[in-house]
C-alpha cells in the first residue's frame, strides 16, 4: 500500500515537471499551462481514485496529489515570491484541479456530474483568459 502511494506521488511530480516547459512560451504558454494542467490533473485524480478504490482512500490520493504538485512549486513560491507571482495562479489552479477531481468522484448522479464539469470548465476558462491577464498586467505595472 505504501508503494502505491509513492507511485501516485511520483505521477503528480512528473506531471508537474512535464508541464513546466509550457510556461516558456510566454503569455500563451501560461494560458496553455493553466488549461492543459487543470485538465490533466483533474483527469489524473479521477482515474487514480477510481483505479485504487478500496486500496487507497480517496482522501489519501487527494493528499498525494496536493503534495506532489507542492513539492515542486511551493519552494519556489516561498523563496522567490515576487519573482513567481506570474505563476501563482497556475499553481493554485493545479491544486484546485486535484480538489475538483476528488469532488467529481464523490458526486454519484450523472446529471450533477455534467453540471459540475460545466461549472469547472467555465471557471477555468474565466481564470485563464481573464484573471490571468489581470494578474500579469498588475505585476508589470
Amino acid at each position: 500500500m505504501a508503494g502505491n502511494k509513492i507511485v501516485i506521488l511520483l505521477m503528480y511530480i512528473v506531471l508537474t515537471i512535464v508541464l513546466s516547459p509550457l510556461r516558456a512560451l510566454g503569455n500563451i504558454g501560461g494560458k496553455l499551462s493553466l488549461l492543459i494542467g487543470f485538465t490533466l490533473f483533474y483527469l489524473l485524480t479521477i482515474v487514480l481514485i477510481k483505479r485504487y478504490a478500496g486500496k487507497i482512500s480517496a482522501s489519501g490520493i487527494l493528499f498525494m496529489g496536493l503534495l506532489g504538485i507542492s513539492v515542486i512549486n511551493l519552494p519556489f513560491h516561498v523563496f522567490y515570491f515576487n519573482d513567481t507571482l506570474g505563476t501563482l495562479l497556475e499553481y493554485c489552479l493545479h491544486l484546485s484541479a486535484v480538489i475538483a477531481g476528488y469532488y467529481y468522484v464523490m458526486i454519484k448522479k450523472s446529471n450533477y456530474q455534467i453540471l459540475y464539469n460545466t461549472v469547472c470548465i467555465i471557471i477555468v476558462l474565466i481564470l485563464s483568459f481573464y484573471v490571468d491577464d489581470l494578474i500579469i498586467r498588475t505585476i508589470l505595472n
